[in-house]
């Protein structure tokens, strides 16, 4: 064992003497310096590598928003259009059932307005028939007569519904 610790001793002083002769000879600063050097243009390599990868990076999302887009043009113009065939179809459906209605109000349409007249037109009707009366009645003085008052009679044309 002896001989082992001996030759692991002699080889750490061989080292030793190794790293005092490399340290004469070579100045400290100096190798900070290499070592500086080198990390700086270390550091400037990965930065331009950074700088382009993230342009790339840029672009590539760029390019995928623009598909995404496009895509969803895409689909939102399918349901327009699926959504306009629909109210189509349903106007379609409104104007046929419009149709059938017209054919069965007009009919109906035709005799009610002929039954009814307006309160206010009948009313007034009314009054201008009284007044007339009572003024020939008045200027005459004639034997008592009974006058008879007319009613103004208005027909409308029927509406049509659209």
């Amino acid at each position: 064992m002896n001989t082992k610790k001996q030759q692991i001793l002699d080889s750490w002083k061989k080292l030793q003497k190794d790293i005092n002769s490399f340290v004469k000879d070579k100045n400290i600063k100096d190798l900070e310096k290499s070592v500086v050097t080198l990390v700086q243009s270390a550091q400037k390599d990965l930065s331009n590598l950074v700088d382009k990868d993230v342009t790339k990076v840029k672009s590539k999302i760029k390019k995928e928003a623009a598909q995404l887009e496009k895509k969803i043009e895409k689909v939102i113009n399918d349901e327009i259009k699926k959504a306009k065939k629909y109210v189509d179809a349903q106007k379609k459906e409104l104007n046929k059932l419009q149709a059938k209605l017209e054919k069965l109000v007009p009919a109906q349409a035709a005799k009610k307005p002929a039954k009814k007249a307006t309160k206010k037109a009948t009313k007034k009707v009314a009054k201008k028939a009284t007044k007339k009366t009572t003024k020939k009645v008045a200027t005459k003085k004639a034997p008592a007569t009974k006058v008879a008052t007319k009613k103004a009679t208005t027909k409308k044309a029927p509406v049509k519904k659209k």
